[in-house]
């Protein structure tokens, strides 16, 4: 575990302001959450926070990469994101104090800001504008949701497609607006398994998308030529 001073607090703002949610929190509320975390890293594969276990932190992601999954009653694991550095989880279970409905692990070697439950709630105590914040917090969180769970029902495996890498976007750079290229992190088989298709169908579809000039294939990752014309291209969205 590296100590918390491997990170300045400039530093950890610089990251964790490419998360929305954190840039759009005042700035003595941005102070509050820096100054009482902690960081941690874990190897690749380790579990985070375990699926059904009691709520410790919430957390962000400084380096790396994490998966959030869920484990179904007839034991298949499905993937719902990849988090990459500014995404955030956990609040949820620390509000209700119930049992995680996720997992989050590792994906490759991981650095982890935390902000642990004691804290969280002290600061929730001298701060109450702090829930304020978490709601928003949550209500893009259950709209996704709901996204995937309509789009799972709804739509074409290239609208699926679209309205993923558009969440995705939402989801590792939220707020950007950027009209010009942007880079997703994902690799084929992650975003196959999200979509709910196979690796070849993903394929297929990927290059038709590449075909209409909506993104470029790359490694591990997808450049999204034109954001506000992808999210256009999805009525879900």
């Amino acid at each position: 575990m590296p100590a918390p001073g491997d990170f300045t607090d400039q530093e950890l703002r610089r990251i964790l302001v490419s998360n929305a949610w954190f840039a759009n929190l005042p700035t003595a509320l941005q102070d509050k959450l820096i100054s009482r975390g902690t960081v941690r890293t874990f190897t690749k594969r380790a579990v985070i926070s375990a699926q059904g276990s009691t709520p410790k932190a919430m957390g962000a992601v400084l380096e790396g990469h994490v998966r959030v999954t869920r484990v179904l009653v007839g034991g298949e694991e499905n993937l719902y994101h990849v988090g990459d550095p500014g995404f955030w989880f956990g609040p949820l279970a620390l509000i209700t104090d119930a049992k995680t409905t996720v997992a989050v692990i590792a994906d490759t070697d991981v650095r982890i800001f935390l902000l642990s439950k004691a804290q969280f709630e002290r600061i929730a105590m001298e701060d109450p504008i702090f829930y304020r914040y978490l709601a928003l917090f949550i209500a893009q969180r259950y709209a996704s949701m709901l996204r995937h769970i309509s789009d799972s029902k709804l739509i074409s495996p290239e609208e699926r497609v679209c309205s993923k890498l558009a969440e995705l976007l939402q989801l590792q750079s939220p707020g950007n607006g950027q009209l010009g290229p942007v880079t997703v992190k994902v690799s084929q088989a992650d975003l196959a398994a999200i979509v709910g298709v196979s690796r070849q169908t993903l394929n297929e579809l990927l290059k038709k998308l590449e075909r209409r000039g909506l993104i470029e294939i790359a490694f591990r990752s997808i450049r999204v030529v034109n954001p506000v014309l992808l999210r256009g291209n999805d009525d879900y969205w």
